[in-house]
Formats: structure tokens, C-alpha cells, sequence
């Protein structure tokens, strides 16, 4: 069986005008990883796992199969290179499939009513 390997740099969309601005103005936030302890893990609402490997390197170490993931990981490459800082992909991030429907739904918490019940 034939392995099948693509780079993630090549599927990561090219940005916009406005996008590369919000990655720009996001200069502040990528900066907030410099000085963190290596292996501090953030998780990105976005679909995204990084963790800090050293003073200036992040690392990608997930990335979920979605077009708003991978938008959200190239503004994030854009805002750690405009702070001087290294955001590394290869070898290390796995694409993680999307969830199904059902596991969200499954993982929601359930509907429960806070209050006084009227008859």
C-alpha cells in the first residue's frame, strides 16, 4: 500500500486583504506565546492544537479537516512570522477529521430547564 503524503503548506488557502490584516492586528496575541514554558498546550476554538516547543517556536500539532481550520492556521502562521516567531507544521501536525453530527450532539450537554416550572 502506497503512502500518501501531503503538505499542509500546500493546503492552506492563501489569504486576502483583510484576512492578512486580522492576522497582522493578531500580532499581540501570537507574541502572548514568547516566554511560555515548552509544551504549554493551546487549543484554538478554531480547530487548531498548538504547543510552545521553545522561546520563539510553536508548534501545530493538530489541525481539523474543515476550509475554516485551515483559514484559521495560515492567519496564525501570518501573525507568529510577523512577530519574529516560528510556527512549525511538518512533521509534527496530524488532520484530524471532523466530528460527525452525532458525537457533537452526543458531547452537547443536554436541554436542562433552570427555573420555576408554571402549570
Amino acid at each position: 500500500m502506497e503512502k500518501m503524503t501531503t503538505k499542509l503548506t500546500e493546503i492552506l488557502p492563501e489569504l486576502n486583504d483583510e484576512e492578512t490584516s486580522t492576522a497582522q492586528d493578531n500580532v499581540n496575541w501570537a507574541a502572548g506565546f514568547l516566554g511560555l514554558p515548552p509544551g504549554t498546550i493551546h487549543e484554538d476554538n478554531g480547530g487548531v492544537l498548538l504547543q510552545v516547543a521553545s522561546t520563539r517556536t510553536v508548534r501545530c500539532l493538530a489541525v481539523v479537516d474543515h476550509p475554516y481550520s485551515y483559514l484559521s492556521l495560515a492567519m496564525m502562521a501570518l501573525s507568529f512570522e510577523t512577530a519574529g516567531m516560528t510556527l512549525e507544521f511538518e512533521p509534527y501536525t496530524i488532520i484530524m477529521p471532523m466530528p460527525r453530527e452525532e458525537e457533537q450532539e452526543e458531547c452537547a450537554p443536554e436541554n436542562n430547564h433552570v427555573g420555576m416550572e408554571v402549570a
